[in-house]
């Protein structure tokens, strides 16, 4: 049973239209639900689906938490985590420049120290949209299914509609 279900940030639970969260320009401001502009007017767009995802992980008791590769400060992807309002959902977000089966290792270790949760990397889904990152993942992780969007998961709305499903995997 799948307990743990780590997510990338940028390209995998949102596009930014040129670069990735660290290029940002501050302050950020929200228009909507699933759109912000940096101050340079560059476009960060949320992924249909991933609100309704992650209240489906929620729902179903798996922990959801993050791994992302950019900048440690100022933590942008946090910022953007927040205007889009599902901060809420993420348990101990790593973001910084280790490589992902690092961070994978941390989030695990941080789970079963401060949730208490017995939890094996064979309960562990990681999902990126680098083929590097997923990769690394799975040789440096053994048991962790990770998978790539655009490849093995075609969207996250898609992900979302066949949730059940993939918790067996």
């Amino acid at each position: 049973m799948i307990k743990l279900v780590i997510f990338d940030a940028d390209e995998t639970l949102w596009h930014v239209e040129e670069g990735y969260a660290s290029t940002l320009v501050l302050p950020l401001r929200k228009v909507n639900d699933g759109l912000v502009i940096d101050a340079v007017g560059v476009k960060v767009w949320l992924f249909h689906g991933v609100r309704e995802l992650l209240e489906g992980l929620r729902r179903r008791g798996v922990i959801v938490s993050l791994a992302s590769a950019n900048d440690e400060e100022p933590n942008k992807v946090k910022l953007l985590l927040e205007l889009f309002g599902i901060m809420r959902y993420f348990s101990f977000p790593q973001v910084n420049w280790q490589k992902k089966s690092q961070n994978v290792r941390k989030i695990v270790e941080l789970v079963r120290e401060k949730l208490g949760v017995n939890l094996d990397f064979e309960e562990v889904i990681f999902i990126d949209d680098s083929e590097f990152n997923v990769t690394d993942v799975k040789n440096r992780c053994p048991g962790v299914k990770a998978f790539r969007v655009g490849r093995d998961i075609p969207s996250i709305a898609l992900l979302y509609e066949n949730l059940d499903s993939f918790l067996q995997a």
